[in-house]
């Protein structure tokens, strides 16, 4: 039913239930984060109703199967990610929107990045971008757009941007986050300034 055909008392019952449900689905993604670093992908829909405080029937009405859980965790953290950098190419550019696109990416990742680790496709990046998969288009298109800047700023020389943002991207892994982080220990500030180096020094920053 669409929300005008609805009184005005029962609408806002309607967007009440559908605020509770946002709620709802958001914690199951939020407990099931905090159980992949745990258990990895021993979970099922049962387990994370028990983890959850919630009914299996509630787990259910939210997702069908496991796939569909893990693949709607992949799609907010990735979401996250790209509002994060959308809203950073608003008001900059070149040289400061990619120090601040790396700041923003590890800040944002590094909370997810162990539980993001156990539901990583089995496909390339740039397969996936090839595929048409609509959040990781719009993701490549923004560092693709990085770049592009840096080259014409003279900060990059010429180059496959293509083959510069795969660069990016693998250095900037989540497995590579988690590394730094518990295995050496370091603060998300730390990792970013590491890692923004690393890749414009790869990428034959003069």
């Amino acid at each position: 039913m669409e929300d005008s055909a609805l009184s005005p008392a029962d609408l806002t019952t309607h967007k009440k239930l559908r605020a509770d449900a946002f709620r709802t689905r958001e914690h199951l993604l939020d407990v099931l984060g905090a159980m992949l670093e745990v258990r990895g992908l021993e979970i099922s829909l049962p387990d994370l109703a028990k983890e959850a405080g919630v009914a299996t029937a509630t787990v259910y009405r939210h997702f069908d199967d496991v796939h569909e859980l893990r693949e709607e965790f992949y799609r907010r953290t990735v979401t996250h990610l790209v509002a994060e950098f959308e809203e950073t190419l608003v008001t900059s550019r070149g040289r400061t929107a990619f120090d601040r696109v790396c700041a923003a990416w590890v800040k944002t990742s590094i909370g997810w990045a162990r539980a993001a680790t156990f539901i990583r496709s089995a496909e390339g990046y740039l397969e996936r971008v090839r595929r048409g998969d609509d959040l990781l288009v719009r993701l490549h298109q923004l560092l693709t757009t990085v770049i592009g800047q840096l080259v014409d700023d003279g900060d990059l020389p010429r180059q496959d941007v293509e083959y510069a943002t795969l660069t990016w991207v693998t250095l900037f892994d989540e497995r590579v986050l988690v590394d730094l982080e518990s295995g050496l220990g370091w603060g998300w500030k730390k990792i970013s300034r590491h890692l923004s180096a690393t890749t414009l020094a790869a990428l034959g920053a003069r």
